[in-house]
């Protein structure tokens, strides 16, 4: 799948209400796939419930510290894995 299906669904589906810009996309990729899986594997974030996800979310944010920029990539990109409600 290219990045720009990922941007174009996420736009059409209205997956995230951010002016997210394919390069904000391409960078929470390489956050979740290179900071994320150094430490542990790679959850799929569709098997689990909104609360239980931003809660570990929130914790890993913290415990890798993460930026502010970076979080907000890297949950936008993640958002796209999702299911939509």
């Amino acid at each position: 799948m290219t990045l720009w299906f990922v941007v174009a669904s996420v736009v059409v589906l209205g997956v995230a209400a951010s002016a997210a810009t394919p390069e904000d996309f391409a960078a929470g990729k390489k956050i979740y796939t290179g900071k994320c899986a150094r430490c542990h594997k790679l959850y799929d974030p569709a098997k689990y419930d909104d609360k239980t996800w931003d809660s570990w979310m929130q914790k890993m944010k913290l415990k890798t510290k993460l930026t502010d920029d970076q979080y907000r990539r890297l949950t936008e990109y993640v958002a796209t894995l999702r299911p939509l409600k």
